[in-house]
């Protein structure tokens, strides 16, 4: 069995001119949301990060203060569920848990694909309501990361 663990970044500073839409950096806010998600995660094992190039990510990566491989996948800046599902399958068996960090819609697409049928009602319940800066969840994966099976969404954590 194999844990997924799918964050969208923290929030980050709104668009503005002369800078690209992957420059825009986390607001001091954001920086707090990922410090929180990472004491969340502070009991949790991650094995790889996945995470995409953008600035806003990079530093949501780095403010979970982490100590695994992290691997910069340029295919995750604004991927679709799809492209992330296809990246994931790549990832090495070894590899326990996973932790993608990336963008909506992406992230929100691929936690709601993956969410089984015998899911977690609470954590459905939150993400079916959005998935905002700074929410995690938690997958559980009965096959491999190419073919995943039995996919079951078993915890959700949100900072609105």
């Amino acid at each position: 069995m194999h844990t997924l663990l799918l964050l969208r970044h923290a929030k980050a500073a709104d668009f503005a001119p002369g800078r690209s839409d992957s420059e825009r950096p986390l607001t001091d806010r954001g920086h707090q949301q990922a410090s929180g998600v990472g004491e969340a995660l502070s009991g949790t094992r991650v094995d790889h990060v996945l995470c995409s190039p953008a600035v806003r990510t990079q530093q949501t990566t780095e403010g979970l203060g982490l100590n695994c491989d992290i691997e910069l996948a340029e295919g995750l800046y604004n991927a679709g569920s799809d492209t992330i599902l296809a990246l994931i399958a790549e990832v090495d068996e070894s590899v326990d848990t996973l932790l993608v960090v990336g963008h909506a819609p992406g992230i929100p697409a691929l936690a709601h694909d993956l969410a089984g049928s015998d899911s977690d009602s609470t954590a459905m319940a939150t993400i079916e309501r959005g998935y905002p800066p700074a929410t995690l969840a938690r997958i559980e994966i009965d096959g491999t990361w190419a073919d995943p099976g039995t996919t079951r969404l078993v915890e959700t954590r949100t900072d609105h």
